[in-house]
């Protein structure tokens, strides 16, 4: 260690020689304790060790509160280490000053924005009062910054950058919807980044476990938060009713944490499997839990995605050609609607319907409640209004469908398909053990909607408020005051041939103090472990009383057998007439072998409207 009785800024000098200095594991020719900085003779210090120096020197001036000085020393620093890595370094030397950079270059950012915080404060006319005492917050979202949502974005502006351009491109599509239906239902707009992350704004996105949409919905949570999913509608994928969706699961899910970084880690995990994670580690913080990967890296993910798109030019996106925003009219019609006929007098194609309508599946739909709603382009709404006000008819709409049998289909995965049970579908077309199900037969879908009446306009805007997609009352299981803080905290994946010593040492903290964080019992610890590191005052930190008392009110994990312990779940399904556990399970990425442990079955049997657990 370099002697700490140094001022800051004669330290700050000398470590930016330090970081000019070549050659490697000088850290043995440090000054002793009587030396002076003003020495004849120069200090030689490794690049690593210097930007290590650099990095705790600012995060101490920004502790002082001198944040011109922690910038200074950050940018410094960084300008420093920008030239040793273009330099011959060996690997390791190369891997700690890129860690370093992001570190530093988080801090800097950090600064700034309490400098401008400070300034704020104290400027004419923003004097502190009774009426600032007591207002509440500003519901807002702040960007919180680490290392580890540095390298987000640096991925995203380096080798990520074609996939990120693509989604930038797509979000201008629904971008200005999506944040309405957002603030319409209480929440921060900037929540609409999140689509970033699930689906890169892609209506029809369909992931590995059957989720969907732009928020990514699984059938039974899409269902749960009122959107309806059957063999002619999948309004998972309508892009506004699946932000109502989602904009209701996460204030579900706020209204319990009261922090956006595990209110956005649940919509991932779950809120069962956050809340265990805080009660088992013992804190609210999200970056110092211990969680699933998936959910590790998709918190700072939105963090990442939040800061590009705040600040496109500082990253190079400011030339992207975003797409043209949605525009269209609505209207609503009471029964059931054919896409053709509706195309034909609205002047319009069917695929154009189709595009604006991504929730149809099919040539026709009935929307809840026999009204159904449509987008049609554009100035297209008053023609189709005009027509059928002067005698235009629009034909009655069949709702069977017709299969024709595959070898090898089965009936109870037909019915999966079509959203309908195999009783129903062996009842509507004659089959039994006499009349078997044959390759090549065609079968009738029976209809899950009625035939309609006669189509009316409904003149009652259907986009008044939010109420086209019903409300489920959900009471929070707890709720908790957290308050997650990014500095200082990253998280590290073991190489091969490091040791838990060597992680201690590059980071300045103790063995035992990786070992509490991320409760591990023994210092043998495989290649490719994660690992939660705390720097500079983080690395102090203990929960607070108000924090365990929190904690102490969750209600304990119910989990009965020792097989389900270490099984996450991530979601809850009802069971519906004709369902396996094979059809379950492929719908849901899963195996019948999981399905059975997390459910405690010992049999392959089912019930209708039985409840499954899905693992992670």
């Amino acid at each position: 260690m370099l002697v700490r009785d140094w001022t800051l800024s004669t330290c700050s000098a000398a470590l930016l020689v330090a970081l000019c200095v070549g050659g490697a594991g000088a850290e043995g020719n440090q000054p002793l304790a009587g030396d002076s900085p003003d020495s004849s003779s120069a200090v030689v210090v490794s690049p690593v060790a210097g930007a290590r120096d650099a990095y705790q020197a600012a995060w101490a001036q920004r502790q002082a509160g001198d944040y011109a000085a922690a910038i200074r020393t950050a940018e410094a620093a960084v300008s420093e280490i920008d030239a040793q890595l273009t330099g011959n370094l060996d690997a390791s030397s190369r891997r700690d000053l890129t860690e370093f950079r992001a570190r530093l270059s988080g801090l800097k950012d950090a600064a700034a924005r309490d400098e401008t915080a400070a300034s704020a404060a104290a400027a004419s006319g923003n004097e502190a009062d009774e009426q600032v005492f007591n207002a509440p917050a500003v519901d807002a979202i702040q960007a919180q910054m680490n290392a580890d949502v540095y390298k987000h974005i640096e991925y995203f502006s380096g080798a990520g950058r074609s996939t990120f351009e693509r989604w930038l491109k797509r979000s201008g599509r629904y971008m200005d919807l999506f944040r309405s239906v957002l603030q319409n239902e209480g929440l921060p707009p900037d929540l609409v980044h999140l689509v970033f992350v699930e689906s890169g704004f892609n209506l029809h996105a369909r992931s590995s476990a059957a989720a969907v949409g732009p928020w990514q919905f699984l059938r039974s949570t899409g269902r749960l938060f009122g959107l309806t999913v059957n063999q002619w509608v999948d309004e998972r994928k309508d892009p506004e009713k699946s932000t109502v969706a989602a904009a209701r699961y996460l204030k579900h899910l706020y209204s319990i944490f009261g922090d956006w970084p595990l209110a956005l880690a649940s919509y991932n995990a779950g809120e069962g499997t956050v809340l265990r994670a805080i009660k088992r580690q013992g804190t609210t913080n999200y970056w110092d839990l211990r969680l699933p990967r998936q959910t590790e890296d998709y918190v700072p993910q939105f963090m990442a995605v939040l800061a590009i798109s705040r600040n496109p030019a500082k990253y190079g996106f400011d030339d992207v050609e975003l797409d043209d925003p949605l525009e269209f009219d609505e209207v609503a019609l009471r029964g059931a609607v054919n896409l053709s006929a509706i195309a034909k007098l609205s002047d319009c194609s069917v695929q154009e319907l189709r595009d604006l309508n991504p929730a149809v599946l099919r040539n026709a739909a009935q929307g809840r409640d026999g009204v159904t709603t449509l987008r049609v382009p554009r100035g297209k709404g008053e023609v189709l209004i005009d027509r059928i006000e002067d005698g235009a008819k629009l034909p009655a709409v069949s709702l069977e469908l017709k299969h024709r049998v595959r070898r090898g289909e089965t009936l109870s995965g037909i019915g999966a398909k079509y959203h309908v049970s195999a009783r129903e579908l062996a009842l509507a077309n004659g089959i039994g053990r006499k009349n078997v199900l044959r390759a090549g037969g065609l079968l009738t879908i029976p209809a899950g909607l009625k035939a309609p009446p006669p189509q009316v306009i409904v003149t009652k805007d259907p986009r008044a408020s939010t109420a086209y997609v019903p409300q489920r009352a959900r009471t929070p299981m707890t709720t908790l005051k957290a308050e997650s803080r990014a500095e200082g905290r990253l998280t590290v994946t073991l190489r091969r041939g490091e040791t838990l010593s060597m992680i201690a040492d590059r980071y300045d903290v103790s063995v035992d103090d990786i070992m509490k964080w991320n409760r591990l019992s023994s210092t043998t610890v495989r290649r490719g472990t994660r690992l939660k590191i705390r720097t500079g005052s983080a690395a102090e930190f203990e929960p607070s009383r108000r924090d365990s008392m929190m904690i102490a009110r969750i209600p304990a994990p119910s989990i009965s057998r020792s097989s389900r312990a270490h099984m996450r779940v991530r979601a809850t399904v009802v069971v519906q007439p004709g369902d396996t556990l094979g059809e379950i399970a492929q719908r849901h990425g899963t195996t019948v072998t999981k399905l059975k442990r997390v459910n405690g079955l010992s049999t392959s049997r089912i019930r209708a409207g039985q409840q499954l657990k899905i693992p992670v």
